[in-house]
């Protein structure tokens, strides 16, 4: 396969009364590069990013003409257009023909197009919306920006006629010397196959063999001896190449990196390569200012190398999957990747078509990912209404979906709801966002609702996915008064609910919301200003809150708890709101006894 990119400078304009289709702007004799209402644009980039349509929430037409060999289009091969990433529909037409359409804004999708090019002069036009529909993915509310257009690569995908898809790669492990690998594929056509696995310090060889073609879809099983294991802390990994023998010589056909690693549970303790692991992870929005979702490759690795110096061994990405660059250095640089679809909060749960769109998604993420060693949950929503019972239905027919294409991952739904929630007897891991100290409550509170929340699904790990506090970077204020939206009082927050979480046997990990502060137009008060300032870093700068000096003095920090299991249980079955309030003060009261110190980091 060769991939030929389509980046670069393309035209654009907005069509801010819908008539574009109506007026036939798709052909190629309506196109004129002398328009005046054309602007330049380089893609990948979202039409945001324009000067004037910073906020633009409508529908904008990309045009760009490219040529192709003549080579190709004569020659027994097939060619594709492959879109890493646009928000969120879009419509495709090459040389006045529809190509087809796309719903979605975070996931890659192709079409075949060879029927249609022509060696010189193709004229591709593509309309994307970012309007916020009913029915769709998320759906009318969401709290992050919506950026639209086109945010990732363009590529022509050329394809031999003979040639091998859908690699898939596992690995189990018998023992800490012997590992099983397996890997599945699809033939085409009918190359003669070979492969070979290779060890990417080293770049030798380990293993290599032939593929017999008694079947065009087949599941290759063999033993490798002594692996070197992919770890957060060693980051091992290797690269399977498989070539076409023909008789001019070897053709590569397909190539990815691997890493050989082992997720599973046991009881309520997460094991990575059959050890313990405690995940101390924080969240992360697919937005950099002032580059917006079309992040540089540098400035992603630069992200994941400042979070793991802090001492994070993961990263949630929320609330949808980033480009696959993030993923690549986080295979190299070693950090563990939690990754969800953006089924957010109210979608239209009771609407086939919105399920379709989901389920689409998912595949779509899990296709593009399942071979990154780094990536180890798969989440198919967050804070979504799971009392309700046809949302619960949705969300346990998508993981069910979501098993049947990845059986080898820890596979969830992220949930907000203290009590009842109908979808955690079904997830592997059970999850809580909750926000005491901050929306509500205090963060003295958390001990105790944790062992009240976990009482019907003890039996598996927690994971606490979101907490945090805003803080407005360079605002101060005595710590006394723990005003909000000081640094202090975002310390105060997350310093206590590390060390309470920690000190919890049934939990498995924390996600700090989040790394770095981000656009959401819902936020407007005179701290916000237009973004969700939770971030230990600002969103305009990158510049380090109070709480990022402090991560790596308290990320492994543990507090006096009292063991409240069996008040836990006496609330779950009263659950008396009067009983709950005086309980929990006394206890609050009696913590402050118990409770070290915050801890205080001078800039």
């Amino acid at each position: 396969m060769k991939v030929l990119s389509l980046n670069g400078s393309w035209k654009c304009k907005p069509d801010l009364d819908n008539k574009g289709i109506k007026e036939k702007w798709f052909y190629s004799t309506n196109y004129r590069e002398d328009d005046n209402n054309l602007i330049d644009i380089e893609i990948p980039t979202s039409f945001n990013m324009l000067e004037g349509y910073e906020d633009f929430e409508g529908i904008f037409w990309h045009y760009y003409k490219f040529n192709v060999s003549s080579d190709y289009i004569n020659n027994k091969i097939h060619i594709k257009i492959r879109f890493k990433g646009s928000n969120y529909r879009t419509i495709i037409w090459i040389n006045n023909k529809l190509i087809g359409q796309h719903f979605g804004g975070f996931t890659p999708f192709e079409h075949e197009i060879k029927n249609c090019l022509k060696s010189e002069n193709n004229l591709i036009v593509v309309r994307i919306d970012n309007i916020r529909r009913k029915g769709q993915i998320p759906d009318l509310s969401f709290d992050w920006f919506n950026w639209g257009g086109i945010y990732r690569n363009v590529d022509l995908l050329i394809l031999n006629e003979d040639r091998i898809e859908d690699v898939v790669i596992k690995t189990y492990l018998i023992s800490n010397d012997e590992c099983k690998l397996e890997f599945d594929y699809k033939i085409i056509g009918n190359p003669s196959i070979v492969w070979e696995i290779i060890d990417a310090e080293s770049n030798s060889p380990i293993l290599n063999d032939e593929i017999s073609l008694n079947s065009k879809s087949l599941v290759y099983k063999f033993i490798i001896k002594n692996p070197k294991l992919w770890t957060p802390d060693t980051p091992n990994l290797y690269y399977l190449k498989i070539y076409n023998q023909n008789t001019i010589g070897k053709e590569l056909l397909f190539k990815t990196s691997f890493g050989i690693r082992q997720i599973n549970i046991v009881g309520t303790c997460l094991y990575l390569n059959k050890k313990r692991i405690f995940l101390k992870g924080i969240s992360l929005h697919e937005e950099y200012m002032p580059y917006g979702r079309t992040i540089p490759y540098d400035k992603r690795k630069e992200d994941v190398q400042n979070i793991k110096s802090l001492g994070f061994n993961a990263i949630r990405t929320a609330h949808y999957s980033h480009d696959e660059n993030l993923l690549d250095i986080a295979d190299k640089l070693g950090i563990l990747i939690l990754e969800e679809i953006p089924v957010y909060q109210h979608c239209d749960f009771g609407n086939p078509h919105t399920y379709n769109t989901a389920q689409n998604m998912l595949k779509e993420l899990i296709k593009r990912d399942i071979n990154h060693p780094s990536v180890i949950w798969w989440s198919v929503g967050n804070e979504i209404p799971s009392h309700q019972r046809g949302c619960a239905r949705f969300i346990k027919k998508l993981m069910k979906y979501a098993r049947k294409l990845d059986n080898t991952r820890i596979i969830t739904c992220v949930s907000r709801k203290l009590i009842p929630d109908l979808t955690r007897s079904s997830c592997d891991v059970a999850t809580i966002n909750t926000y005491f100290g901050w929306y509500y409550g205090h963060e003295k509170m958390i001990s105790l609702i944790l062992d009240i929340i976990r009482t019907p699904v003890h039996n598996k790990p927690w994971i606490y996915t979101e907490f945090g506090a805003g803080a407005k970077y360079g605002f101060h204020a005595d710590w006394k008064k723990q005003i909000k939206y000081s640094e202090e009082k975002q310390l105060k927050v997350l310093d206590y609910t590390i060390r309470t979480v920690n000190s919890k046997q049934f939990f498995a990990g924390w996600f700090i919301w989040i790394y770095r502060d981000f656009k959401s137009p819902k936020r407007t008060n005179q701290f916000q200003q237009g973004f969700n300032r939770k971030g230990i870093v600002s969103g305009e700068k990158n510049e380090k809150k109070l709480i990022a000096y402090a991560i790596p003095k308290i990320i492994d920090k543990k507090r006096k708890i009292l063991n409240l299991r069996i008040i836990g249980i006496l609330l779950w079955i009263i659950f008396l709101p009067l009983s709950y309030l005086i309980i929990t003060r006394l206890i609050d009261y009696f913590l402050k006894f118990l409770d070290e110190k915050p801890t205080y980091i001078n800039r």
